[in-house]
């Protein structure tokens, strides 16, 4: 008896790990139709209900920035920002929201779309600099194009409703989504900026090598 159950427990282990590896090779080498058909196929066979998915990789949810190294390396070609504006916008990485580039307050106990957008007064107090330093810093880098306040009233899509004192990064410098997903929010606040803009002190006028909209 113990033989004939170990012996059927074996066969179970193949035809389990058999069935792995279809679903594998249908996640790249078949398509939509040819997929559900399997799927039918594995039901009446087993009893139960498989899907087609990616496995998870320990890098997803791994929260970055991505620096669109073109606009930024043209930047400081032809000087159009300070040392002290470029080492600020580094600092200010960890605190750019995913899809809105929204500047946030980050929590550790909360989700990141709840989070508060940050102030000038949260930042000084995170990057341990002088508050007054922190405003000026953003105003000239608001003029620049770098970043934005949005309009009062303004709606994320992910249902975030914006004050005038909610700050953005422009994200055709610093982009915290897919490059064709910026929230449209996002978009609106920065249509124009960065384009045909000038370095002080020339009249020469500038267009960055890459709009992601």
């Amino acid at each position: 008896m113990k033989k004939a159950l170990d012996e059927a427990e074996k066969k179970a282990r193949i035809r389990d790990s058999k069935l792995e590896e279809l679903i594998n090779q249908a996640e790249v080498g078949l398509s939509a139709d040819q997929q559900k058909t399997l799927l039918e196929i594995l039901h009446r066979t087993t009893g139960d209900n498989y899907f087609i998915g990616k496995r998870k990789k320990k890098t997803d949810g791994v929260r970055f920035v991505q620096i669109i190294m073109d606009n930024y390396n043209y930047l400081s070609e032809i000087e159009y920002l300070t040392n002290a504006e470029k080492a600020f916008l580094m600092d200010l990485i960890p605190y750019v929201e995913f899809k809105t580039n929204i500047i946030i307050e980050r929590s550790s106990d909360e989700e990141e779309v709840n989070s508060n957008s940050a102030s000038p007064s949260y930042l000084a107090r995170k990057l341990k600099r002088d508050r007054s330093k922190v405003s000026s810093m953003m105003n000239s880098l608001m003029k620049k194009g770098i970043l934005a306040v949005a309009e009062t009233g303004s709606t994320t899509e992910d249902g975030r409703i914006c004050t005038s004192r909610t700050w953005f990064v422009n994200p055709n410098l610093l982009c915290c989504s897919a490059k064709d997903d910026v929230d449209k929010v996002t978009q609106k606040i920065f249509k124009r900026s960065l384009k045909n803009f000038r370095v002080e002190g020339s009249s020469k006028k500038h267009q960055l090598p890459i709009y992601l909209f």
